[in-house]
């Protein structure tokens, strides 16, 4: 079946209708992705898209305009934006299906005020609300208007941006480099690496001194005094002790047996 015009739920004429467990069968929503980029860093720019007026935001139509902001940000570079989506469709849209095309002029005025079946969700904001946000460097603010101005056109009211910065702290605020017209900022890793390395060289300096302090001269003096205490004269002259001492022994053994034959 067409999909009605836009009208029919643009504006908040009754009460929100949210309570899912009491209906069944509610068709799923389109936007299924609220945050992107990086969501780790602080950044200290912050692009706000705020409407003017109150309304519903149909799920498609905030998912249309995901998609487009988040196109026109991929010059920018993954790592250096962050882009968040600030509603969520909870308000669950209605609608009493009637025949269309030839044949169906008896049924197709329906019944004022009826109830209806579930067709899809959108989100309630009013005067003032913000709906998208974009956290980012300084040097993007251009581009970061283009693509706010782009996502809006596919909203239901008429909007304006926000623009406000942020005091933040650490590595990638201070660390940042222009190349080419995008922003490089150094990684986390590679900075913290870069400061721990000095101390790493002074560290291993030392150790280097000292081993060769120790290597230098003690233990070859020791192999040294060793050597000749033990191998010098000393198995020599236990020899030559011995054999003396064996020929003392012949003699004395010769003298008893002249002795004895005379």
């Amino acid at each position: 079946m067409v999909r009605k015009p836009g009208r029919m739920y643009r504006n908040l004429a009754k009460k929100a209708y949210t309570r899912r467990e009491y209906m069944g069968g509610v068709p799923g929503s389109r936007l299924v992705q609220f945050d992107m980029g990086n969501l780790t860093e602080d950044f200290p720019l912050e692009v706000t898209l705020v409407v003017e007026e109150g309304c519903q935001i149909r799920h498609t139509a905030l998912e249309a305009a995901r998609i487009v902001i988040n196109r026109r940000l991929q010059d920018l570079g993954r790592a250096n934006f962050r882009l968040k989506i600030r509603v969520y469709p909870h308000h669950i849209l209605r609608e009493n299906k009637q025949a269309t095309g030839a044949g169906a002029d008896r049924v197709s005025e329906g019944m004022r005020l009826s109830f209806g079946k579930p067709v899809g969700s959108a989100a309630r904001v009013y005067p003032g609300q913000k709906v998208i946000s974009i956290y980012t460097l300084l040097p993007n603010l251009e581009k970061v208007k283009d693509a706010l101005r782009h996502g809006a056109h596919k909203l239901p009211s008429p909007t304006h941006l926000e623009i406000a910065t942020h005091k933040v702290s650490g590595i990638r605020a201070t660390h940042v480099k222009i190349a080419e017209e995008k922003v490089v900022a150094a990684p986390v890793a590679a900075a913290a690496e870069a400061e721990a390395a000095p101390g790493a060289e002074k560290e291993a300096e030392k150790g280097a001194e000292k081993g060769a302090e120790k290597g230098a001269g003690k233990p070859g003096e020791k192999g040294a005094e060793k050597a000749p205490e033990k191998g010098a004269g000393k198995p020599g002259e236990k020899a030559a002790e011995k054999g003396a001492e064996k020929g003392g022994k012949g003699e004395k053994h010769g003298e008893k047996h002249g002795e004895k034959s005379r």
